[in-house]
């Protein structure tokens, strides 16, 4: 009995130490907005989440998220929206390992206080802290910019893979219009030779011989 008595309250000062550095630890992680950056690499894999099909998950099978504003890895969710939305970060600047068959590119950004956060299709990739348990999507649609990170993401007219298309292209400017051609002269016509310049034209020379040479019969008297 005397060793249940000393043995009980040495058990409850333990696991009160424990449960002490826990909630230190959770502080420490929550003050670097929600995520824990001395872990190791994240998994990325997927998972069918109903009617939104295969979606990005990460190793513990957390859905993952991208934020519209941030197209292109443009990073603006920070201080208390990390807390809100943890990003998928990594130690250093080491990439993810993933799973096999991803149909996307995963790489990493820098984000503004210096941690290397991972991508994908080059949209950042986020937790929502509203998922309580693996296979939770609470996080999708939210303010009309948060979205479930889905692993076919389409390659846009732009070709960076983020699903934007690009701005459409000016029309080309149309062609002036010209004047049609002349027509032809019909067939077995004879053109009309214009008149020399200062004048009337002459009437056509016959060269019949004679005084006048009109090509009437010659009488002598030169007038045809």
């Amino acid at each position: 009995m005397n060793r249940m008595r000393i043995t009980t309250p040495v058990l409850a000062a333990a696991g009160l130490s424990l449960w002490a550095a826990a909630a230190c630890g959770g502080a420490t992680n929550q003050s670097d907005g929600g995520a824990t950056a001395a872990t190791p690499r994240p998994t990325l894999t997927t998972a069918v989440r109903g009617n939104l099909g295969e979606v990005l998950t990460d190793g513990q099978g957390r859905t993952l998220y991208h934020f519209l504003p941030e197209k292109d890895r443009k990073v603006s969710c920070t201080g208390s929206c990390a807390t809100i939305w943890p990003p998928l970060l990594v130690p250093g600047s080491t990439g993810p390992t993933q799973a096999s068959g991803l149909p996307g590119a995963v790489g990493v950004v820098t984000r503004p206080d210096g941690r290397t956060q991972v991508t994908y299709n080059e949209w950042p990739l986020y937790t929502f802290s509203g998922d309580k348990r693996p296979g939770d999507v609470a996080g999708q649609g939210i303010a009309g910019s948060w979205f479930v990170q889905t692993a076919q993401t389409p390659v846009d007219q732009d070709s960076d893979h983020d699903g934007t298309t690009a701005p459409a292209p000016s029309p080309a400017a149309a062609p002036a219009p010209t004047s049609a051609p002349a027509p032809p002269p019909p067939p077995g016509a004879t053109p009309i030779p214009a008149p020399p310049p200062g004048g009337s034209a002459s009437p056509p020379a016959f060269n019949d011989g004679d005084g006048d040479n009109r090509g009437g019969r010659s009488d002598g008297d030169g007038n045809g």
